[in-house]
């Protein structure tokens, strides 16, 4: 079939889309060179018969693991699974359990015993704690050690904790039926409240592409999952998996049968369905500006103006957290004439916009993948609060030193609060400038002599990226390696404070850290679930960087202050 179109001298698209009027006459006559006044004899879709096979999905696990764990849709959302890391009580959960027993023991009269407590189970020594928080925990046990030990004392029929309590706790009088209603009293309101630590085998964080890595499945559909490999974090839509395998036919599968009415696809910015019908201010043919080689925007301009009224929309209930399939899709005309449509990927094998990737097949060179027959119905969240950062990390290139660098800009101090790690090393940059400057002031008389330095400073939260050539001599990966400074004499190597770099010595690929640069953030995540239930989590979100940056490291440099 061909299309006879005339061919515009012009470049533009504007004149044709405004389509000017002149007078009714003309009108009527473009009206039937258009052929308006013509109508053809067919049926429009009256009502639509739908069959689905539903899967509930059930299971999930990190990519890494091997076991799969249950899922229940109803407990919580998969973000939190997927997005929560490390896990165990906070620091302000920690002190608050402190408290919490001294305010027991005192009101028990058994206020002395304060001090054992905090003597087995204090908190532990940081460079990071506030000098305030250091002298108001100095008279406090910490609460994530206090577990063991209470959970000792409240179980004293088993030898092997009474004694592991009456060790942690030797300087307390008497292990009394008194003291042992206090700890299960402390457990039990401690239980509710502290989150479980999440264990390693079940963290989808990837320190390596610093994304997220995990897998949905449903028990009834054994041979096909649905495989996450670069969820950055945020928000969970069917879009961020890929299916991967093939599932069997399932016998006794459960159809679900719909009847429906369609009705015409609209959306924004959609012109009037009929040619020469007025439009209103939402859509401006006039103002639609198109080179003659810009063919994305003039394929869309002629599925809005010529195709965009031949699209149907049916609306049909999905559970959430289902894989389904559509197995009858039946249209019924206004002649009463039922007519059997098939799926797209059925006929014709290639990329579809709104449908799963099939990521199980080898493709051909120029070959597009094809997509998978099953719809994911993602249980993502309808909304949530999300704190400031509370952990960041910048990850850019430094053409100057032609290295790349991991940046600790803040990170978590003892209690939980942010620290900006720049002020922190700025601070302690300037006493000791401020100690050397004294020093050499008490010598002022005697002459200067220029200072030879191999490498400049760099703050101690900069952490080098070095490439490393692999075995293939085609890839390269970059090395997190230490920073090497001298400390009183004694060379100590800086190493990661917070949580979102990988301990020193780790591989990073060579792609997460482009031009752009990449931003890591840890932030509280809030949201109601539908049956009202509170959940609470920390979750890190993998976001665009500000670009090249600039460590200031030097080498070779002569300072002199003449």
């Amino acid at each position: 079939m061909h299309r006879y179109e005339t061919s515009p001298r012009g470049t533009g698209i504007d004149e044709g889309l405004a389509m000017r009027l002149h007078d009714p006459l003309w009108l009527i006559g473009r009206q039937w060179q258009f052929g308006e006044f013509t109508h053809e004899n067919v049926a429009s879709p009256a009502w639509v018969e739908v069959d689905l096979e539903v899967h509930p999905v059930d299971q999930w696990r990190p990519a890494d693991a091997e076991q799969w764990t249950p899922y229940d849709v109803r407990a919580a959302p998969i973000e939190r699974l997927v997005e929560e890391h490390e896990g165990g009580p906070t620091p302000r959960l920690a002190l608050e359990g402190g408290l919490r027993l001294r305010r027991a023991l005192t009101a028990a009269g058994r206020g002395g015993d304060l001090a054992a407590f905090t003597a087995r189970c204090p908190f532990l020594d940081t460079d990071l704690a506030d000098p305030l928080d250091v002298r108001v925990r100095a008279g406090l046990p910490d609460g994530r050690a206090l577990v063991r030990c209470l959970t000792a004392l409240a179980t004293p029929g088993e030898r092997a904790d009474e004694e592991a309590a009456l060790k942690a706790v030797a300087e307390v009088r008497s292990t009394s039926a008194q003291l042992a209603s206090l700890a299960q009293d402390w457990l039990e309101w401690w239980g509710p409240r502290a989150p479980a630590r999440i264990p390693a085998d079940r963290d989808s964080w990837d320190e390596t592409r610093f994304e997220h890595r995990f897998a949905l499945r449903s028990q009834a559909l054994q041979g096909l999952e649905l495989q996450a490999t670069e969820y950055a974090g945020g928000r969970l839509d069917w879009s961020a998996v890929d299916a991967v395998g093939r599932a069997d036919p399932v016998a006794d599968a459960v159809l679900h049968h719909s009847v429906a009415i369609p009705a015409p696809a609209r959306f924004g910015g959609m012109p009037a369905p009929r040619l020469w019908e007025m439009e209103d201010a939402r859509f401006d043919p006039g103002a639609i500006d198109a080179a003659p080689i810009d063919l994305g925007r003039l394929m869309l301009v002629a599925f809005a103006t010529v195709y965009g009224n031949d699209w149907f929309v049916l609306p049909v209930r999905l559970p959430v957290a289902s894989l389904s399939r559509v197995v009858r899709f039946t249209v019924h005309t206004t002649f009463g004439e039922p007519v059997e449509l098939t799926q797209l990927g059925q006929d014709q094998d290639g990329w579809n916009l709104f449908a799963l990737t099939d990521a199980d097949q080898l493709l051909e060179p120029d070959q597009e993948r094809p997509t998978s027959p099953w719809f994911f119905m993602p249980p993502s969240l309808p909304a949530s609060l999300e704190s400031s950062a509370v952990d960041v990390v910048s990850m850019m290139r430094d053409e100057m030193a032609n290295v790349a660098w991991a940046v600790e800009s803040l990170v978590r101090d003892d209690a939980g609060r942010r620290l900006d790690r720049y002020s922190r090393w700025a601070a302690r940059r300037a006493e000791a400038l401020e100690a050397a400057e004294a020093a050499v002031g008490a010598d002022a008389a005697a002459p200067a002599d220029p200072l030879y330095r191999v490498t400049s400073e760099v703050p101690d939260h900069w952490f080098p990226l070095l490439p490393e050539q692999l075995d293939d001599l085609e890839s390269v990966r970059l090395r997190l390696v230490p920073f090497t400074r001298l400390v009183d004499g004694i060379p100590q190597d800086d190493q990661p404070v917070g949580t979102l770099l990988p301990p020193v010595g780790s591989v990073v690929h060579e792609e997460e850290v482009p031009r752009s640069g990449t931003r890591v953030v840890r932030t509280w995540q809030h949201t109601r679930w539908y049956d009202g239930t509170r959940h609470l989590w920390a979750a890190r979100r993998r976001l665009t960087g500000a670009g090249e940056g600039d460590s200031g490291l030097r080498f070779d440099q002569l300072e002199s202050d003449q």
